[in-house]
C-alpha cells in the first residue's frame, strides 16, 4: 500500500475509534426517530472479502448504538474493491430498518407526512432502473408535505472540482427542477458545508457533513483556502469548513409545515458545548433561511509578519491526476523551493514547505511559478500560508487550471485551460496588510486561456437531457470561461 494511503488508513482508524463513537453518543441523546448515514462507513480497500466483511460488520454495530433505526446510502469506499460487504451486510441493515427486504442501494420510506428518498450513485447509469425509481418517487412526493433526498456525493461541487459523478448529478438535478424537494443531504467531500443552490425556480439546500475530523483543530473556512466553484448568482454559501476540522452532524426536526435543520459539531472552538452551531429553517414554498450561523473563536487580525515572527511557511496545492513525479516544480520570488507531491482527488492535505532562508524575502507581493507536466490533469487551489505564534496568514486561493477537456461538462467557474506541453503558471501572491487567523490572498497576474487554435464555443455544449437547463446548478451548465416508517 502506498505511503499516502497508509497515512489515510491510520487517520481513519483514529477517527473511527475516537471521534465517531463520540458523535454517535451525542446523536443518541436526541432520541431520533431514525438516522440516515450518507455513506463511506468503512475505509475499504481491504486485501480480501473476509476482511472487508469484518470491517463492515464492525461499522454497522457501531452505528446501531444510536438507539434508532439507521438507513445507509452507499459510499464509494463501502463497496471498493469488494462488493460483498454492501450486498450481504449493508442491504440487510437497510432491510431491517425498512421492515421489508431491499436488494439494491436505492429505496424510499415514509415517516408521518414526509417522504425520504435514498439513492446509490455507485451503481447509477443514465436510463437505468434507478433513474426510473427516482422519477416515480419524486412524482409520488406530490402526495407528501415534505420530500428529502439523500446520497453520498454532492450534486453541485462547491470546492472540490468534479468530485462527484456527472451523469448522476446531472440527472438528479434535472429531476429536482421538475419536482421541488426540501433538501439534499450528502457527504463524500469530508467538508461541513451548508449552501443554497438555485434549481429551477427555487433554492435547494445542499447540506453536507462529515463525522471525521479533529475537534481540537481550529475550523478552517472553505472560502479562505479554496475558490467557490458555483456561480455566485446561483449559489449562497451559508457556512463551510474544511476537511479534518469541526466533525459534525445534522439534526432535522419536522413540525407540520416547518423544517428546522440544526448542525452540531464536536469542535472545541465552539464556545458552548452541545449547542446548535448552525441552523436553517424553512417552510413549504419559502427559501431556507440561516437563523444561526456558526461562531467559533474570534479570528486574530495582524499585518504581514516579518521574518522573525514566522514559525513556518508552506504552499497549499490541490489537483487531480498530477502523477508525474518531480515534474511540478515551484519557484517563489525566483528561487526554487522544490517539486509538488503527487496530487489526486483534490485532497486538502498537500503542501510544499518553503525553506527558512527564503522567509526574509517574503514581501507584500510575491512571485510564484509552477511548471506543469505533459499529462491530462487539473491543478490549482494554491495558497501561500504563513504560520506565526498568533495564527495563520493566507494568500487568496488561486483558480484551477486544466490541460484537458474531459471535465468541460461540469462548467465550474474558476477553472481555466492551459496548453498541455509543460505550461508554466505564474501568479503575483499578494499578502493582505490586515489578515485574519483563518483567512487571506494569491492574485493571478495574467489569466491563462486556451490558445486560438484550441478555443471553443463554450456555450454550444447542450444539457444532456432535453428540457433540462440545470440553470440552478451554476456548475453543470456553464463550461469553462474565456411514525412507524413505511417502506415504499
Amino acid at each position: 500500500m502506498a505511503g499516502g494511503r497508509n497515512h489515510d488508513l491510520y487517520r481513519y482508524i483514529h477517527f473511527h475509534e475516537r471521534i465517531i463513537p463520540q458523535i454517535i453518543e451525542e446523536i443518541s441523546r436526541f432520541k431520533p426517530d431514525f438516522v440516515v448515514n450518507t455513506g463511506d462507513i468503512i475505509q475499504g480497500n481491504c486485501d480480501d472479502t473476509a476482511t472487508a466483511l469484518l470491517e463492515m460488520e464492525e461499522a454497522l454495530q457501531r452505528f446501531e448504538r444510536s438507539g434508532a433505526p439507521v438507513f445507509y446510502a452507499v459510499g464509494n469506499h463501502d463497496g471498493h474493491p469488494h462488493k460483498e460487504p454492501v450486498k450481504q451486510l449493508l442491504y440487510a441493515a437497510n432491510s431491517r430498518s425498512l421492515g421489508s427486504p431491499v436488494e439494491q442501494g436505492y429505496y424510499r420510506f415514509v415517516k408521518d407526512r414526509s417522504l425520504f428518498i435514498v439513492l446509490d450513485f455507485t451503481e447509477f447509469e443514465s436510463g437505468d432502473a434507478q433513474e426510473a425509481f427516482l422519477h416515480e418517487s419524486l412524482q409520488a412526493g406530490a402526495e407528501y408535505e415534505h420530500v428529502f433526498v439523500f446520497a453520498h456525493p454532492p450534486l453541485i461541487p462547491v470546492i472540490r472540482p468534479f468530485f462527484s459523478k456527472y451523469d448522476f448529478a446531472h440527472t438528479v438535478l434535472c429531476s429536482l427542477e421538475e419536482h421541488r424537494v426540501d433538501a439534499y443531504f450528502c457527504g463524500h467531500t469530508h467538508n461541513q458545508i451548508a449552501s443554497l443552490h438555485r434549481v429551477g425556480d427555487y433554492w435547494l439546500p445542499q447540506l453536507k457533513s462529515s463525522m471525521i475530523g479533529e475537534p481540537e483543530d481550529a475550523p478552517v473556512r472553505i472560502q479562505d483556502v479554496r475558490r467557490l466553484l458555483p456561480r455566485e448568482d446561483n449559489c449562497e454559501l451559508l457556512w463551510g469548513y474544511m476537511e479534518d476540522t469541526a466533525p459534525g452532524w445534522w439534526i432535522v426536526t419536522v413540525d407540520g409545515g416547518k423544517v428546522t435543520a440544526d448542525w452540531y459539531t464536536l469542535s472545541h472552538s465552539l464556545s458552548h458545548k452541545r449547542a446548535v452551531a448552525g441552523q436553517l429553517t424553512w417552510e413549504d414554498g419559502v427559501k431556507a433561511n440561516a437563523t444561526i450561523v456558526p461562531e467559533f473563536a474570534a479570528p486574530i487580525s495582524h499585518a504581514r509578519p516579518n521574518a522573525a515572527e514566522i514559525v513556518s511557511v508552506r504552499l497549499r496545492a490541490a489537483g487531480s491526476s498530477c502523477n508525474a513525479e518531480g515534474a511540478y516544480k515551484v519557484s517563489l520570488n525566483g528561487q526554487a523551493i522544490g517539486s509538488l507531491p503527487r496530487l489526486g482527488a483534490f485532497a486538502i492535505r498537500s503542501f510544499l514547505p518553503v525553506p527558512p532562508e527564503l522567509w526574509p524575502g517574503l514581501a507584500d507581493v510575491n512571485r510564484l511559478t509552477v511548471t506543469t507536466a505533459d499529462e491530462e490533469m487539473c491543478i490549482g487551489g494554491f495558497v501561500l500560508e504563513i504560520e506565526t505564534a498568533a495564527g495563520w496568514v493566507y494568500s487568496e486561493p488561486t483558480e484551477f487550471y486544466t490541460n484537458s477537456h474531459r471535465w468541460d461538462e461540469w462548467g465550474a467557474q474558476g477553472i481555466r485551460h492551459i496548453d498541455r506541453s509543460g505550461e508554466v503558471i505564474r501568479w503575483n501572491c499578494g499578502m493582505r496588510r490586515s489578515t485574519i487567523r483563518s483567512g487571506t490572498t494569491i492574485f493571478l497576474s495574467k489569466p491563462i486561456v486556451p490558445s486560438s487554435a484550441r478555443a471553443r464555443n463554450w456555450r454550444s455544449i447542450p444539457a444532456r437531457r432535453s428540457g433540462c437547463s440545470n440553470r440552478g446548478s451554476g456548475a453543470l451548465t456553464r463550461p469553462f470561461p474565456d411514525t412507524p416508517m413505511q417502506a415504499q
